[in-house]
């Protein structure tokens, strides 16, 4: 932020602002202080407040953490006072393209800079939550060929984590612009307003759908475990049942008594014979009565 910026006419940008340059900028252009400085507030939430030839407008940046997936947002302040406009942030913003959106490079009305910015800021949401969304897309792909990890579940905390920051700014969002249609509405830019409005309901609906999306996945891998769980439990009944079964003969001629044809050398074969086609009878019964 310039030290002497210009009184008429201009777009003036803050990055990192203190509270110093907050009340230089209220002396300055005859705006309120306490709202200025509310910025400040690491937590404060989308608002709109609306003077005769002011406009205050609250709302939430957003960013991807470095280093985790988890998302940031921070405050910033967009205010009109007659032919000036200021965005003011305690965060760097020049990743945001804050400064030139596009869709009002060419244009020297603060209300439309005060609107197209607000909308190159709901872009950056709608860009984060593509990853996210791509993110779901290939993990429920690989629950096809069962490769999905724990890791992946734990990291849908964090998905869920991010899509309900998402939902809740945007709501906020879509109140502020709801606001501002009531005032800015009247003076033409009421197309523009209904635009954003809808711009943001889409993106909720988006985010609805990531977070059924999510719900799914989970459920189908939780039904897919389950079921693979049941079969391996089924074979190691099957296996336990038919070993089990041999053990009742052996277990016979293990006494230590006198038993019939023990003395006989083919009485060996006979025994393992006959365990055999016991196992593999049971083992058919089973089969078709759909036991195994």
């Amino acid at each position: 932020m310039v030290a002497t910026p210009p009184v008429d006419g201009a777009w003036v940008h803050g990055d990192q602002v203190t509270g110093d340059e907050l009340e230089f900028l209220a002396d300055k252009y005859g705006l309120d202080f306490n709202i200025l400085h509310d910025v400040l507030d690491k937590n404060e939430l989308p608002r709109v407040e609306i003077r005769e030839d002011e406009i205050y407008v609250f709302v939430r940046i957003v960013q991807k953490n470095k280093q985790s997936s988890r998302i940031n947002t921070t405050p910033v302040l967009l205010a009109v006072k007659g032919k000036v406009f200021i965005t003011v942030s305690t965060a760097a913003t020049a990743s945001h393209d804050l400064a030139t959106p596009s869709v009002v490079k060419h244009s020297v009305d603060p209300p439309s800079l005060l609107l197209g910015t607000f909308a190159s800021i709901i872009t950056d949401y709608e860009s984060l939550m593509q990853h996210t969304a791509q993110y779901i897309h290939d993990t429920a792909r690989r629950l096809r060929t069962h490769e999905v990890t724990n890791d992946d579940f734990i990291q849908f905390v964090t998905v869920e984590d991010n899509l309900n920051e998402y939902k809740m700014n945007l709501s906020a969002m879509l109140v502020v612009a709801e606001r501002m249609h009531d005032a800015l509405g009247r003076k033409g830019h009421g197309e523009a307003i209904d635009d954003i409005l809808l711009y943001i309901k889409q993106l909720l609906v988006e985010i609805d759908s990531y977070g059924q999306s999510v719900t799914s996945i989970r459920n189908a891998y939780g039904t897919v475990a389950n079921n693979v769980l049941n079969q391996r439990m089924k074979t190691l009944t099957v296996l336990t049942v038919l070993i089990a079964l041999p053990n009742v003969v052996y277990g016979m001629y293990g006494m230590n008594v006198t038993l019939p044809y023990q003395e006989e050398p083919w009485v060996y074969a006979v025994i393992v014979s006959f365990s055999l086609s016991v196992i593999a009878l049971v083992f058919l019964i089973g089969r078709r009565r759909g036991i195994f």
